[in-house]
């Protein structure tokens, strides 16, 4: 019944807007902050309809509601698992320490952001709406730890150009303390670019339906957080990174294959230079090439995967600031777009663990002793304690013994 009467006043309305003359109609576009006559339709056709009505807002929630549990366990173990691999090789190898600090940014961003989206899907709570404080830091952190993933990517893959295409300067580029000193760098950098949002953001109040705390952008700095930021955070995150792994890969690809063709064209031109890799495998110089490049192999994947996972979220932000919904239909093939967005966004920190795994052998190898010796420790611990259980039985027995004889 009040269905049916929105949709009498509604076509009335409709009537009315259709009996005015076009200066009248604009005065009412204007003041409703429309951009033309056909959001103005839109405006009082549409609206009735709730957004539940369509299936892309129920697939939207639906994958905000079950994805994010299994992505967080699968990205916990994923990052705990790789970073205690990498600490095995921390004084080793410098690209194990990028990989390290990777993984904790990533098990970080987990946290910081997905699971605070999870938990706020099934309770409407959200910690940053919970004071001036979380608001700030929230965000502060979460756009920290996400850049730094992001720029660790970068450097290792910059590390791993040095190495393939200048190979004489890689023992003195590419070190361990050099490494720390770039991971530390960046952050720090990271920290001071992101540090306007201890002072741009707070907690608003916005009244709809109830009166509720939101946060949003401090009034005077609304523009830069909400206008000019998403360009810029954009860049950082995305655009930048991906021109430069994009050049840096490239470069990379193309002097292993380069290489790869020399190689198979000596081996087939010259036996005294199969004879010389035959003596060259024995002495372990083939198995540290094969290395290098099942190195290589790991890192361009997980460079490909960031790229494939990241920028449908920044063109989403991007299209959030200049594109107005027109239609409830439309809002709702949004909310959607948006999710499914940013799950890939929050994958790319979850499946790093994977592509070390396929990539990886040595990372393979290592996982499995180290999880091999913590089956083993485990084992000896429970055959001690038994044994501990058995001599205390057995000394309490003589004592009994002794008291009798």
């Amino acid at each position: 019944m009040v269905e049916r009467e929105q949709n009498t006043l509604i076509r009335e309305i409709l009537f009315r807007i259709q009996e005015m003359n076009q200066e009248e109609r604009n005065l009412l576009i204007s003041s409703l902050n429309l951009t033309s006559e056909d959001q103005l339709l839109n405006f009082f056709s549409d609206p009735i309809i709730p957004l539940e009505e369509f299936t892309a807002f129920r697939v939207h929630k639906y994958l905000l509601l079950y994805v994010p549990p299994v992505m967080i366990f699968i990205g916990t173990i994923g990052n705990i698992l790789s970073l205690a691999v990498f600490r095995a090789y921390r004084g080793k190898v410098s690209t194990y320490t990028y990989l390290g600090a990777l993984a904790i940014m990533d098990f970080l961003v987990i946290y910081i952001g997905l699971l605070r989206l999870w938990i706020a899907q099934l309770s409407d709570f959200d910690i940053k709406d919970q004071s001036n404080w979380t608001c700030k830091m929230v965000n502060f952190l979460g756009y920290v730890c996400s850049d730094s993933s992001v720029w660790i990517i970068v450097a290792v893959t910059v590390e791993r150009y040095i190495a393939v295409c200048y190979p004489l300067k890689a023992s003195n580029q590419c070190r361990i303390r050099k490494a720390r000193f770039v991971v530390f760098v960046q952050i720090l950098g990271l920290c001071i670019i992101n540090l306007h949002f201890l002072w741009t953001l707070e907690l608003n109040v916005v009244i709809s339906d109830s009166t509720e705390q939101v946060c949003d952008a401090n009034p005077r700095f609304s523009k830069l957080v909400n206008t000019i930021w998403p360009w810029i955070d954009a860049g950082i995150y995305s655009f930048l990174p991906i021109s430069i792994l994009s050049v840096l890969n490239g470069f990379i690809i193309q002097k292993v294959y380069i290489a790869k063709k020399n190689r198979k064209h000596l081996l087939t031109t010259n036996t005294k230079t199969c004879r010389r890799n035959k003596e060259s495998f024995s002495s372990g110089e083939y198995q540290t090439e094969i290395a290098s490049k099942r190195l290589t192999t790991m890192l361009l994947m997980v460079s490909f995967t960031f790229f494939l996972t990241t920028l449908p979220m920044n063109i989403i932000l991007i299209m959030t600031k200049s594109w107005n919904e027109q239609t409830q239909q439309q809002k709702a093939a949004f909310y959607l777009a948006k999710t499914v967005s940013e799950l890939l966004m929050y994958l790319n920190h979850t499946i790093n663990f994977f592509l070390y795994c396929i990539s990886g052998r040595k990372f393979r190898r290592q996982m499995c002793s180290l999880l091999s010796r913590c089956f083993v420790r485990n084992q000896n611990y429970d055959t001690t304690a038994t044994e501990v259980r058995s001599m205390t039985r057995s000394k309490s027995s003589l004592s009994n013994l002794e008291r009798f004889v």
